[in-house]
């Protein structure tokens, strides 16, 4: 794994070594409701377990979620700030953003940042990036 990638994956808080963003948690009350109680036990880093069906209902302007490596981030207040516009974002509301992401040059500033808009994470059974059957993609990324 080259070590951009391996960075990149340290700042999102993909790997055993990152520490929890003070900022990486935000209310429910604030947003549409979900299942507070994951199916599995306690999660990483205190995060709250999401379906995708649930991130698929917050598809608009005025309420934007997007997953990027099994993370799920309500970017609502971000739309009008993106560098690359609104509409890029938008491209993929309410849907997995992983590819798109990853296939855009991001500054370490911009990737940082994103800890500001973490809601919660996929349950296990959804993730791709790191679920523990997925030996190639887990490769560097905790379980």
């Amino acid at each position: 794994m080259s070590s951009a990638f391996s960075s990149i994956l340290q700042t999102l808080g993909l790997n055993s070594t990152s520490k929890k963003s003070a900022s990486a948690t935000t209310s429910p009350a604030l947003h549409k409701s979900f299942p507070q109680e994951p199916s599995n036990g306690v999660l990483p880093r205190g995060l709250t377990e999401i379906p995708l069906a649930v991130v698929a209902q917050h598809d608009d302007f005025s309420d934007c979620w997007i997953v990027i490596y099994d993370r799920v981030y309500d970017v609502t207040q971000f739309l009008r700030d993106h560098p690359g516009g609104e509409d890029i974002i938008m491209e993929h509301a309410g849907r997995d953003a992983t590819l798109a992401f990853h296939s855009t040059g991001h500054s370490r500033s911009a990737i940082e940042q994103m800890g500001e808009y973490l809601i919660g994470e996929l349950p296990a059974k959804e993730r791709i990036f790191r679920n523990g059957s997925a030996k190639v993609l887990s490769i560097g990324v905790p379980q």
